[in-house]
């Protein structure tokens, strides 16, 4: 009943803001900077919003990588975020399929199964980390993203204190667009179409932007069928000139099938092929997902301003696993508040913010029999029901006094689950309450304007990560009062900016990330994992990113060519257990598996001012532990990237990009993904996903204004 009344809610929001927006005055576009959009066109302009105020990015208290709107253009379309996500220094992306991936910051959460974990995510404020602490990122349909600001390490308070960083997407800004509607087409090998329509409609007082995206794929693998259509509006009104107000709907519907690992056997010679035990039952995810979210803002007075957000997620999913039939159905309701106030002095400013999130979750689980691994439903194995609460509390200041600026904060978090075993499998009843106490988080940052033109900052920070309901359950399926979350300190300092008359952007960090209570997940069975706390890892390297305008910006065009950009980046990853014994093993000194040491990307772009432009783009992965021993490594590789473009000047309102686009252009074969610590149940152990040839996608997007 609740997820009926909240899915109708939610269409009256979308008919309303769709309503009141097309009746609008003409559009006049409005003259503002958007997050990310000037990268590669002025340096010095770039304004990110993560550390909660709209900063340049020299200035920024920590480490920070910024995507903005034209740098994702340039990389087209995909299936989801993972690939850009992948361009940022100490972010890495695990991709076995669309439905099985794993994103890591500085080496944490690499040792989570099947998901991106330990790292929170927002998109316009609404949190995509449920209270189990799981990200769904991969969910968020690509066509609907403006920019995305990585934050990495626990370096931001309001956001909360995530162990390995934030994640904040900002959607598309409707009022930033001129009224008209453009299409996007993409088609390419291995059967893949990925279509998406757009239209805005601007105004006064309102601006809306609707977008419909269908994307399906036959895969590379057997069984690796894909199909996901999802549509979205975003709506900004416009009040007195002190209030501003954004609503958010997004549906998304998938189905997507698993071809699971393999061996290293099958990964040589048969790559394509599917495990065995999933190709059988035609394992397959089917899923929707709902989110909606209204956030405020308004000036008091001049100096006090109040935001506050709104927000639900819904969840409904169905999981044929050899093992068993899987379903789960979540609702999410929470809200965010936060006031900041400004004070103004001689040659100084403040800004003093405070506020709350709250998340409540209720989660229902089952379990069901696979007969015979067929895919044929079976008698009931499980049934569960959580609920969750998730209280975030911040507070920060932030100061700018002559040539330094300071930064600090602190973070409440209390969390609590009441499970509930409705089954009761032989009469025992495992039902219980949990929580791990409040959690104070401090941090504290500075940066130092040595020249106009270049920083350094400093970083001192506490992080959490709370382990989910799984990782608290015993192996008879009692809780475990005594499992902690993950907790660290980190500590980071750097250097950032620009030279050549601002036409070269850099960016060093140098960190190292002290865990405890390290989290392992014992695997009990063929889907049963069960957590304790078992040491502790240090997480130490170098960030480097570099973005040069050889040809354009400060200096201008040369004869036929409009831009000559390069862009490279590097980070060196130095993570291993310090104290770590796993049952009678003792693994201290050893890497951390799922995480290359050495992770290099270098592109060139060229643009003409006849249209013509083409990108190169080199990504150096280098090779990983797969098990906590190290025993076994993958091998290092490098892919090829090219892409190359036409837009002609066909009319004054209408702009047309024709593209063709090569992936993995020297065939290298890969690993994609690796299961870590992978089983071995009556066999060797299925650690690979393997990665996709050499592949082609032609697009053409065509707009008219």
């Amino acid at each position: 009943m609740i997820r009926h009344i909240l899915i109708l809610s939610l269409l009256a929001i979308n008919v309303v803001q769709f309503s009141y927006s097309h009746t609008t005055q003409d559009y006049e576009e409005p003259d503002i900077l958007l997050p990310g959009d000037t990268l590669l066109v002025d340096l010095d302009e770039t304004v990110v919003t993560a550390f909660n105020r709209p900063q340049r990015l020299l200035d920024i208290p920590g480490s920070i990588t910024s995507l903005g709107r034209i740098r994702l253009e340039r990389e087209k379309p995909s299936l989801n975020i993972l690939p850009w996500l992948d361009n940022a220094p100490g972010v890495f992306a695990h991709e076995g399929a669309t439905n099985t991936n794993r994103v890591t910051i500085r080496g944490i959460g690499a040792r989570v199964p099947y998901a991106t974990g330990k790292i929170r995510a927002f998109l316009n404020d609404i949190p995509l980390t449920n209270t189990s602490g799981y990200s769904f990122i991969q969910d968020i349909d690509p066509a609907i993203i403006q920019n995305i600001d990585i934050i990495k390490g626990p370096a931001t308070s309001v956001y909360g204190a995530g162990l390995g960083g934030t994640i904040a997407i900002t959607s598309r800004r409707p009022e930033a667009h001129q009224a008209g509607i453009s299409n996007s087409f993409q088609a390419g090998s291995f059967g893949l179409i990925n279509n998406s329509l757009t239209a805005d409609l601007p105004g006064n007082k309102a601006a809306s932007s609707i977008v419909y995206s269908h994307s399906s794929s036959e895969g590379y693998r057997e069984n690796n069928r894909f199909r996901r259509d999802a549509i979205s509006s975003i709506t900004q009104l416009q009040g007195s000139g002190r209030s501003g107000l954004t609503l958010l709907l997004s549906f998304v519907d998938l189905k997507s099938h698993i071809p699971s690992s393999i061996d290293s056997i099958t990964f040589v010679e048969s790559p394509s092929s599917a495990a065995s035990n999933w190709l059988l039952t035609e394992g397959y995810e089917d899923s929707r997902r709902l989110l909606g979210g209204v956030s405020g803002s308004h000036y008091i007075r001049e100096d006090l301003r109040a935001n506050l957000s709104i927000f639900s997620i819904w969840h409904d999913e169905k999981e044929m696993r050899p093992f068993d039939v899987f379903y789960e159905e979540r609702l999410s309701i929470g809200t965010r508040i936060r006031l900041g106030r400004e004070i103004r002095g001689d040659g100084v400013y403040a800004e003093l913010t405070a506020g709350g999130e709250a998340l409540f979750d209720y989660y229902e689980y089952s379990n069901f029999e696979n007969i015979g691994g067929l895919g044929q439903q079976g008698g009931m194995i499980s049934d569960n029901r959580e609920r969750t609460g998730r209280y975030n509390l911040f507070f920060q200041a932030d100061a700018d006094i002559s040539d330094w600026s300071f930064s600090g904060g602190v973070n409440l978090n209390y969390t609590g689950t009441d499970y509930k075993d409705r089954f009761r499998s032989r009469g025992i009843d495992r039902s219980g309450w949990y929580d791990y106490g409040i959690i104070l988080s401090p941090r504290i940052s500075s940066v130092y304007k040595y020249s106009e033109n270049h920083r350094v900052f400093a970083t001192v920070s506490h992080g959490f990560s709370p382990p989910s309901l799984a990782e608290t359950l015993s192996p008879e399926g009692a809780i475990n009062p005594g499992i902690k979350p993950e907790k660290s300190w980190n500590m980071e300092a750097g250097l950032r900016g620009q030279a050549f008359g601002k036409d070269l952007f850099y960016d060093i960090s140098l960190y190292r990330m002290m865990v405890r209570d390290l989290l392992v997940a014992e695997r009990v069975g063929e889907d049963a994992w069960v957590g304790r706390n078992a040491g502790a890892s240090r997480h130490q390297g170098i960030e480097a990113e570099t973005h040069w305008m050889i040809l354009g910006g400060q200096k201008g065009r040369s004869g036929y060519l409009e831009e000559v950009s390069v862009r490279m980046n590097y980070a060196y990853n130095h993570f291993y257990f310090t104290d770590f014994t796993d049952l009678d093993s003792d693994y201290s000194g050893m890497r951390i598996p799922g995480v290359p040491r050495h992770v290099m990307n270098a592109s060139v772009y060229k643009d003409t001012r006849i249209g013509l432009y083409a990108m190169a783009g080199w990504r150096y992965t280098g090779r990983m532990a797969m098990n906590d021993a190290n025993t076994s490594f993958t091998s290092a590789y490098a892919l090829l990237n090219l892409i190359i473009g036409y837009r002609p000047d066909v009319h004054d309102r209408v702009n047309s990009d024709l593209y063709l686009r090569i992936n993995n252009l020297t065939d290298r074969h890969y690993a994609s993904m690796i299961l870590v610590n992978a089983p071995s149940f009556g066999g060797p152990p299925r650690y690979y996903y393997p990665g996709l040839p050499v592949n082609f996608q032609a697009g053409l997007k065509i707009s008219f204004r």
